[in-house]
C-alpha cells in the first residue's frame, strides 16, 4: 500500500522540529542573521524532492507550522536546509549551491546498516562527539544524521564541502551528502517510506545533557578529523576501515592479469559503488595470498558493505569468494584464525557499561499490538475448533492492509507469510475471502503482500530425530530464512506447530531445539514468528483456569519458555457468560483472547472478546470469521460507570414497584421484564416456561441498594434499602421529605471545580 493510501496514527512533533531548527539557527550567527532557511518537502505521489519555501531566521515558528502542515500529508517528507541561503533568493523553489551563505553546523549522514554504531565508536576515540543527532529511522536498522554546531558559521563553501567529506570518510557516512545546498531530514517529522524495506516512523531530534561541547570553535573539529588533502584522498587519521597492515600502493598478489591494480584502487572503487563484486573478489584473493584467515577477511569486509545491503549479505557473498579462492589456489584456512572464537561466537568477556545514551537505543519493533515483534517468537495457544486459524489469518490481513481487523494496533504494515500445514489451499482462500468481505478490504490491498501456503500441497518440516534421538535440523529452516530475507517478509505464521516437526512433543530438550530454530528464523529473518499451538488434550479443568495460562500448552513446557509472548484463545465459559450477561444459547459464539506471557511489556488481565459470525462468500459457501466485540460486564466494580448504573437501576425499580417490601429476586425479574434493553438481556426462561433472571442482574440490584442511591423529585427522596438478615433477601422501599440543602444540591448539580488536594 502506498503512503497516500495509509492513514497514519503518527503526528509530526512540532516541539522536536523547533529544537532542531533552534540548534542550527538559534543564538549568535556572527552577522549571518539576514540569511534564509530552506524548508523542502517531497511530492506525495512520486517522492521527488521538488517543493520548497524560504523563511528568515526570525520566522522559525512559522516554518515549524508549515513543516507540520506539509508533513501530515501521507508521502510528504520534510527537510531543512543545512546551510543558510543568501538573503536575496526567491521566496519559493529549491536552492542551488550558488545560493550558499554560511554553514552553522558540519554534518554526516549515516544511512547504512551499522554505520551509526560504528560512528559512535569512532567519535568517542577521537573525543569529538556531535552536538546533536537526528535519528532518521530505526527500521530495518538505525539511521542517523550527526551535527557539530560551530561557534562561528563557516562562509567558505569549499571548506564546508571538504569538512563534511572528511567526516563522511572518517565515520562511514554518505560521501554524496556534503554539498552546500544539501537539505536533510527534519527531526520530529514523519518519515514516509519510499525505499523498499522502510516503514512509516517518526524521526527524532536528540540533544545531550552530558559533558560534551555544546558548540565547537573554529579549527577544533579539524584537529580531530583532519581535512582531506588536495588530491581528495582522506588522511590515515580519517579512515573508518581497520585494514590489515598493507601499504596502500601494494599491487594485488593474485596473478599477472591484475598487475598494476592496487589495493587502494580497489578500495576506492568499492567505496564509490563501482563493480563492488569484482573488486571484492580481487581484494579477497589478495588477502588469501597474504595469509589472512577467513575470519580476518570477513571482519575487514564488513565495513565495505554496499549501500542498500546488509552486513549479513556481505558476509555471505565474501564467504563464497573465500571458498572459491581457497579452492582455486589450493590454499587452506591458516591455523592462526581467531583462537578464542568458538562455534562462530565472540569471546566471553564482561561487557561493562562505559557510555549509555538512552535516547539512542533502538525501540522495540512491534508490528501488531503487544503481540508480534520483530526478531522474536510469539505463540498462540488454543484448543481445537475455537478459531485459532481464522484468527491468525485476520491478524495477517490487518498487518498487510493496515486495517485493524482484530482491534490490535497495527504499528507497521509489512508482508506476511502464512504456512498452514493442516488445511488445503482452497479452504484457506475461503477464509481469506470471508475476512476481506467482512471488513470491505479490496483484494488489491493484499496482493503480493500476503503469502498463503498449504501443507496439503507441500508440507513444511523443520526438524526430525535420528535413530539415536538427536534432533536433526532440516533444510526447510534455512529455506524459510532465505525466502523471508529475499521478499522482505515481516511476519511468518506457522499453523500448527505440532505439524512442522517430527520430534517427541513431551521432550523438553527436543522441543527446545525446534523452538530455537524458529527463534533463529525470527532473528536472522528480522521478522516476527507466530506459532499456532494446541492445548493439552483433553483440557484439564474448566476454561476459566486455562484462559491466560501458558501452562495449558500441549507437550513440553520448553516451547513457551523460548517464546517472548504467549496468548491463549478459549471459548466463553459459563462463568464468563454470567459475568457478561450472555445466555447459554449464545455462549458458544464468543471466544476470548488473553495474555499468558509478556516478557517485553506488562501483561493485561483484561480479555479481548470476539464473536463468531457467518459470512456467505461469492461462491455461496458459508464461512466463519471472528469479529471483535465489547463485552460489558455489569458486576459491581466492573461497569464503566457504576454510579450511573446504580442510579438507572433504582429509577427503574421505583417506576415498576409500588410495594413497600419485595424480594431481591422478584425485583430483579421486574427489572428484566420492564422493556428496558439494558436489562432485558438478562431474562431467562426455564423448561417449564417460568421467568428466571440472570444472577448477574440480581447482584447488580443488590449493589445498587447497598450504594444508598436516592432519586429526588417533588421534595421527596425515594429509594430502596436491603434487609440482608431475611431469607430470601428483601428490598424495602422508602420515601422521605427532602431538606432545603438537598434541593439546593440537586439544583446546583455536581461541583466540577473541586479543589484538588
Amino acid at each position: 500500500m502506498s503512503p497516500r493510501n495509509f492513514q497514519s496514527k503518527l503526528e509530526p512533533d512540532a516541539d522536536q522540529m523547533l529544537r532542531h531548527m533552534e540548534h542550527l539557527y538559534g543564538g549568535d550567527l556572527d552577522g549571518c542573521h539576514e540569511g534564509k532557511i530552506e524548508l523542502a518537502w517531497t511530492n506525495a505521489k512520486d517522492g521527488r524532492l521538488c517543493n520548497a519555501a524560504i523563511f528568515g531566521t526570525d520566522q522559525i515558528e512559522e516554518m515549524v507550522e508549515r513543516a507540520v502542515m506539509e508533513n501530515r500529508v501521507p508521502g510528504q517528507n520534510v527537510y531543512i536546509g543545512q546551510a543558510l541561503r543568501k538573503h536575496d533568493i526567491p521566496p519559493f523553489g529549491r536552492c542551488k549551491d550558488e545560493d550558499f551563505l554560511s554553514l552553522t553546523a558540519f554534518y554526516v549522514d549515516l544511512d547504512d546498516d551499522g554505520a551509526a554504531a560504528t560512528a559512535c565508536s569512532i567519535y568517542r576515540i577521537r573525543r569529538c562527539p556531535p552536538t546533536a543527532v537526528v535519528v532518521t529511522g530505526r527500521h530495518p536498522y538505525e539511521r542517523a544524521q550527526m551535527h557539530w554546531r560551530q561557534e562561528t558559521p563557516e562562509r567558505d563553501a569549499e571548506v564546508c564541502r571538504q569538512m563534511n567529506k572528511t567526516l563522511a570518510d572518517a565515520l562511514g557516512g554518505d560521501r554524496s551528502v556534503i554539498n552546500p545546498s544539501r537539505v536533510m531530514r527534519l527531526g520530529g517529522s514523519i518519515a514516509w517510506p519510499h525505499k523498499p524495506g522502510r516503514i512509516v516512523e517518526c524521526t527524532e531530534f536528540v540533544l545531550f545533557d552530558d559533558d560534551r561541547p555544546k558548540i565547537y570553535y573554529p579549527g577544533q573539529l579539524a584537529k580531530a578529523f583532519p581535512l582531506v588533502n588536495p588530491g581528495g584522498s582522506p588522511s590515515n587519521a580519517g579512515s573508518p576501515i581497520i585494514l590489515p597492515v598493507v601499504h596502500s600502493t601494494v599491487s594485488l598478489d593474485i596473478g599477472s592479469e591484475f598487475e598494476g591494480v592496487t589495493v587502494e584502487a580497489c578500495l576506492a572503487a568499492i567505496r564509490s559503488g563501482q563493480q563492488w563484486h569484482n573488486n571484492m573478489v580481487r581484494l579477497t584473493g589478495h588477502w588469501i595470498s597474504r595469509g589472512f584467515s577467513d575470519e580476518e577477511i570477513l571482519t575487514i569486509s564488513m565495513s565495505l558493505t554496499l549501500p542498500g545491503y546488509t552486513v549479513d549479505q556481505t558476509r555471505l557473498e565474501v564467504t563464497k569468494m573465500i571458498e572459491g579462492g581457497r579452492s582455486k589456489w589450493n590454499t587452506p584456512n591458516p591455523a592462526h584464525e581467531l583462537a578464542e572464537a568458538s562455534h562462530g561466537t565472540l569471546p566471553l568477556v564482561p561487557a561493562f557499561i562505559e557510555h549509555l545514551n538512552i535516547a539512542m537505543l533502538p525501540r522495540r519493533r512491534w508490528i501488531l499490538g503487544r503481540f508480534l515483534i520483530r526478531g522474536n517468537l510469539t505463540i498462540n495457544v488454543a484448543p481445537p475448533g475455537v478459531g485459532k486459524s481464522i484468527m491468525s489469518i485476520e491478524q495477517a490481513v490487518a498487518i498487510v492492509s493496515g486495517v485493524e481487523v482484530t482491534n490490535q494496533v497495527v504499528h507497521e504494515q509489512t508482508k506476511v507469510w502464512i504456512y498452514n500445514n493442516e488445511d488445503d489451499a482452497d479452504e484457506l482462500k475461503r477464509r481469506l475471502g470471508a475476512i476481506l468481505q467482512q471488513w470491505k478490504i479490496p483484494i488489491e490491498d493484499i496482493e503480493a503482500r500476503l503469502a498463503l501456503n498449504s501443507g496439503a500441497d507441500r508440507p513444511l518440516l523443520a526438524a526430525r530425530t535420528d535413530r539415536n534421538g538427536n534432533v536433526v535440523r532440516l533444510p526447510d529452516v534455512d529455506a524459510c530464512i532465505s525466502h523471508i530475507r529475499e521478499h522482505g517478509i515481516g511476519v511468518f505464521i506457522v499453523d500448527p506447530f505440532v505439524e512442522v516437526h517430527e520430534v517427541s512433543e513431551n521432550s523438553n530438550e527436543q522441543i527446545k531445539a525446534v523452538a530455537v530454530m524458529f527463534r533463529e528464523i525470527a532473528q536472522k529473518g528480522n521478522c516476527a514468528v507466530l506459532l499456532i499451538h494446541h492445548t493439552n488434550k483433553p483440557p484439564q479443568g474448566s476454561g476459566d483456569s486455562h484462559a491466560g495460562n501458558m501452562n495449558t500448552a500441549r507437550g513440553a513446557s520448553a516451547l513457551v519458555g523460548v517464546a517472548r509472548v504467549v496468548q491463549t484463545l478459549f471459548a466463553m465459559s459459563s462463568a464468563d457468560a454470567r459475568l457478561t450477561g450472555t445466555s447459554d444459547d449464545e455462549r458458544h459464539l464468543y471466544v476470548r483472547l488473553d495474555d499468558a506471557k509478556a516478557n517485553l511489556n506488562l501483561a493485561t488481565n483484561k480479555a479481548q472478546w470476539f464473536k463468531r459470525t457467518s459470512i456467505v462468500i461469492a461462491n455461496s459457501d458459508e464461512v466463519g470469521v471472528l469479529v471483535p466485540v465489547d463485552m460489558e460486564e455489569l458486576s459491581p466494580g466492573n461497569s464503566r460507570d457504576v454510579a450511573d448504573l446504580h442510579h438507572a437501576i433504582i429509577a427503574c425499580l421505583l417506576a415498576q414497584i409500588s410495594e413497600v417490601k419485595i424480594t431481591l429476586n422478584a425485583a430483579a425479574k421486574k427489572l428484566a421484564w420492564n422493556g428496558d434493553k439494558r436489562f432485558s438481556m438478562y431474562r431467562q426462561t426455564d423448561t417449564r416456561g417460568y421467568k428466571r433472571v440472570n444472577q448477574t442482574l440480581r447482584d447488580a440490584v443488590l449493589a445498587a441498594c447497598r450504594s444508598n442511591v436516592t432519586i429526588i423529585s417533588d421534595d421527596l427522596s425515594r429509594g430502596f434499602t436491603c434487609n440482608e438478615l431475611e431469607s430470601p433477601l428483601t428490598l424495602l422501599r422508602f420515601e422521605n421529605a427532602t431538606s432545603s440543602t438537598d434541593t439546593d444540591l440537586l439544583a446546583s448539580g455536581p461541583n466540577d471545580e473541586e479543589e484538588d488536594y
